[in-house]
């Protein structure tokens, strides 16, 4: 079969496109409450087209014209970001070079747009890699590598949880309010950049290896930009007097799920105690 690929200038029509060629996709099937929502999504891609530094391509059918799949690309500073979940192609197609044929297009708009680097965030669960193996595989072809770690979300609900708090002699929890940015950013690094491991894990997320990154990340939770992030989300505990750890969290608000919070830091230290014995304070 031979495939073409096309640039799409209406949004109703790539809207009609994408659903098509998103059939197949597992959270696009069966909508999971945390994962991406299919609804949400349209919503974006309704808000973003059209935009300067953004393109929308379809794979047809030479012959036929039946469409094969989708790709939405857009610019962010000088890097191309693929859309999620994308190229989009329906099982039965993804053995006839349509996912290559519509990233081929996609690298040289970028090239023509002077973008040096291209990159996509797949979410997947992790007990399920067969889900993503067609993109993967894919993406390896053309020279993507993975940058940073691989990430899992754990969720509990809180209203089946049993809260109990451990008492634990001289510890304290204090409000946030009463130390800096600054000094959360030096709590972030004790936390997540002290040992071989941790930077091996953190070092290539800027938010966490980059003070003035993670400054800017950490102010924007207390303006609200991700959600509500009021004092009692702050918090730092201390023991004897030495600050042992600390979290971070906020509340976002979206019509597509019910309110939820998000920890967004969580960081206990180690000590030396005055007798000699190691000790840890975990949040």
């Amino acid at each position: 079969m031979k495939v073409t690929v096309e640039r799409v200038y209406s949004v109703e029509q790539y809207l009609r496109y994408w659903t098509k060629s998103m059939a197949d996709v597992h959270w696009f099937k069966n909508p999971r409450l945390f994962d991406y929502n299919r609804d949400e999504e349209t919503e974006e891609i309704v808000r973003e087209f059209g935009k300067p530094g953004s393109i929308y391509l379809v794979a047809k059918s030479q012959d036929t014209r039946e469409i094969l799949g989708v790709l939405g690309v857009k610019v962010k500073g000088n890097v191309g970001i693929f859309e999620r979940w994308q190229p989009a192609v329906p099982l039965k197609y993804r053995n006839m070079g349509v996912g290559e044929a519509l990233i081929n297009e996609a690298f040289s708009w970028l090239r023509q747009n002077r973008a040096p680097k291209v990159k996509s965030m797949l979410r997947y669960p992790y007990e399920k890699p067969e889900t993503v193996e067609w993109l993967m595989t894919l993406y390896q072809k053309f020279g993507f590598k993975q940058k940073g770690y691989v990430g899992v979300m754990l969720l509990v609900n809180l209203q089946r949880v049993k809260m109990t708090l451990q008492k634990i002699k001289n510890l304290h929890l204090v409000n946030g309010n009463e130390f800096s940015l600054e000094k959360f950013v030096e709590f972030t690094r004790r936390a997540y950049m002290t040992t071989p491991e941790d930077i091996a894990i953190h070092g290539l997320d800027p938010n966490i290896s980059n003070p003035d990154a993670n400054i800017r990340v950490l102010q924007a939770i207390k303006n609200g930009k991700y959600g509500s992030s009021p004092p009692e989300c702050w918090k730092v505990a201390t023991l004897e007097n030495e600050v042992a750890g600390f979290v971070i969290a906020f509340m976002p608000k979206s019509k597509y799920r019910p309110l939820h919070g998000v920890i967004a830091e969580l960081g206990g230290f180690s000590r030396i105690s005055e007798k000699g014995h190691r000790l840890f304070v975990n949040g």
